[in-house]
């Protein structure tokens, strides 16, 4: 008989972030050897369906905090789940992660969480007002909660020693993230994809996809944008995954599309990808639009630079630098080999190193011995 893992996780499908597109992932592959639960937020939106595993869904608050609409989570339920599990694995310390990770602990169950992200630093950023009180607020809880775990994996080594410096002495192992480059691919044709969502074939498309949290900074972008644009009014901005609060100053050849599960068409139809983030761990959307056959200008922050090698698969720019971005961008805009080239470079980087079932079997060897 399969043993039963409880995946407690405040972030998952049909909001699509780091930790959905992980979980979308990695769950056929352990659901091979697992009875799979996951308990997660129900966020707005169509769940497709997700056959590998059972799926519990708590309701959530109208009103978000930073860009996150938190959990109600019922308690009573959670309980009987962590009771009926075989292992707990957790994702986060929003509700749900938080209190699996007390329950699993009350009821001496195997308790591992993944850490997706340095959260104590990511959710801070994200809000507009108390960013120091609620910063100081959560490094007091994290060592309380993940020193209750048996393992913690991190997404890679550089992590450790983050984790470390917080009190959190519990065993740490890395676990390098995949990704699935049969799916992630280059278009057959760029003019086609980009008709395929309704974007001129004559433009240059400088894209973001992901969250539109402040800790992505896509004001850095937007301002980038708007220098080169000028002087190549041929190029568009597009941003995808989320709606801008208030529109920028100048929203001239700026396109915003909303939350998709369709990542890969934008991808295709993007000349250059951009994240301009101040915090990341690994980037599995740099990775993606790697796979994707783009060129990639990313900022220098979390695994990035491990993968992202500056001017050979991708450029790196320093954080807020609007200015370091602008001239990357009008080189790149300028020269349509060097795109090409670089895109092919940074889609064999992504083939060569990562894959889901590299990932997969170290968490399935983490699995095992508990």
């Amino acid at each position: 008989m399969k043993r039963t893992l409880l995946i407690a996780t405040d972030s998952f499908l049909p909001r699509w972030d780091g930790v959905a597109r992980f979980l979308y992932e990695v769950v056929p592959f352990l659901s091979k050897r697992f009875d799979i639960v996951i308990v997660a937020p129900k966020f707005p939106g169509k769940l497709d369906a997700f056959k590998e595993a059972t799926i519990i869904r708590f309701p959530v608050y109208k009103r978000k905090i930073a860009d996150i609409n938190i959990a109600k989570v019922k308690r009573s339920v959670l309980i009987k789940l962590v009771k009926n599990s075989d292992i707990v694995w957790t994702h986060s310390i929003g509700p749900i992660g938080a209190l699996a990770m007390y329950y699993a602990k009350k009821q001496k169950k195997p308790l591992i969480s993944f850490v997706h992200s340095v959260e104590w630093f990511l959710f801070s950023k994200s809000l507009k007002r108390f960013r120091q009180s609620v910063e100081f607020t959560i490094r007091k809880i994290i060592p309380y909660l993940y020193n209750k775990c048996d393992v913690i994996m991190v997404p890679y080594g550089g992590m450790v020693p983050i984790l470390a410096e917080q009190g959190i002495d519990v065993k740490k192992e890395s676990v390098y993230l995949g990704m699935n480059t049969d799916r992630f691919h280059p278009p057959k044709s760029k003019k086609e994809a980009k008709n395929a969502v309704d974007l001129r074939d004559d433009k240059i498309i400088i894209g973001y996809l992901g969250r539109f949290g402040r800790e992505k900074d896509i004001p850095t972008l937007y301002h980038a944008f708007r220098r080169v644009h000028e002087e190549n009014p041929n190029t568009t901005l597009l941003l995808v995954g989320g709606s801008l609060k208030e529109p920028f100053p100048d929203m001239d050849s700026v396109r915003v599309i909303s939350s998709t599960n369709n990542p890969v068409a934008y991808y295709q139809a993007m000349d250059i990808y951009v994240l301009p983030s101040l915090t990341e761990t690994t980037s599995l959307t740099t990775m993606e639009a790697m796979s994707c056959g783009l060129p990639v200008v990313v900022t220098p922050v979390g695994y990035i630079p491990d993968y992202v090698e500056h001017k050979f698969n991708g450029y790196l720019f320093p954080c807020g630098s609007s200015e370091r971005l602008a001239l990357t961008l009008n080189i790149l805009i300028k020269d349509a080999k060097l795109r090409k080239r670089m895109g092919a470079t940074a889609r064999e980087t992504i083939k060569q190193r990562h894959s889901w079932k590299k990932t997969a079997d170290s968490i399935l060897d983490i699995l095992d011995r508990f």
